[in-house]
């Protein structure tokens, strides 16, 4: 084997090392497009919620929360692809003999895609109340968030619901027909208030840097080893 075949195999395993990479960051800056939400979950005198994805919604980072009376914690979700997708919370009874709040809501997260960035929108429906709305606006990001009260007593009478619950601050106005709609579901007309969250952008300009970086070396080795395979085919 020549020196020149020794150097051209060298140069087509390096082609095939560059064109891996390049799909490697081409896949790593999709995944950077990635939006998170995040539903918090209030439960007065404590308890446990749970949260159900309907079909093809992303799972939640965990499927429940066990909180005491005063804690807070979040369902962190990630979502990746254009589309409706909704949740179902509510409380988990427990071994204790208190009354359980029965309240369940449905969240409904809406991603869209504007200039290769994706954003989002929460509608949330409370069926016990029948009320559906957005988290009301404050600041860049808003927390989305859904209440429980747990009873100290099974005797004792009912609480109202809190009025000062964030979620419930801006109700949603719904302008669909005459016609009622299914609670929960999956409308992409809903009337809802755009709350913008996106991926971490400096991030995905990185990848998408290095993938064309990449790309632009791969296409210059590949012509040098066209070139040089030319010229050997014309000394023979």
């Amino acid at each position: 084997m020549t020196d020149k075949e020794e150097f051209m195999k060298k140069v087509l395993a390096l082609c095939i090392v560059l064109t891996l990479f390049a799909a490697v960051l081409c896949a790593h800056a999709s995944a950077a497009q990635s939006v998170p939400v995040d539903i918090w979950v209030n439960i007065e005198n404590g308890g446990t919620a749970v949260i159900i994805p309907e079909v093809n919604s992303p799972l939640a980072d965990k499927s429940s929360v066990t909180l005491d009376n005063g804690q807070s914690e979040a369902f962190h979700i990630e979502f990746s692809e254009v589309g409706s997708y909704s949740y179902t919370v509510r409380i988990e009874p427990d071994e204790r003999e208190i009354r359980f709040d029965d309240t369940i809501y449905h969240v409904n997260v809406f991603v869209k895609e504007e200039n290769g960035k994706l954003y989002t929108s929460v509608v949330i429906y409370n069926e016990k109340t029948g009320k559906k709305y957005s988290p009301e606006s404050v600041g860049e990001f808003e927390p989305c968030t859904v209440s429980f009260v747990n009873g100290s007593d099974p005797d004792e009478p009912d609480k109202p619901e809190s009025t000062t619950t964030p979620d419930e601050t801006k109700p949603v106005p719904d302008t669909t027909s005459d016609t009622e709609r299914t609670p929960g579901t999956n409308d992409k007309d809903s009337d809802n208030t755009s709350r913008p969250q996106t991926g971490d952008d400096s991030q995905l300009d990185f990848y998408l840097l290095l993938a064309i970086l990449a790309s632009a070396g791969l296409f210059m080795l590949s012509l040098l080893y066209y070139c040089s395979v030319v010229r050997e085919i014309r000394k023979r």
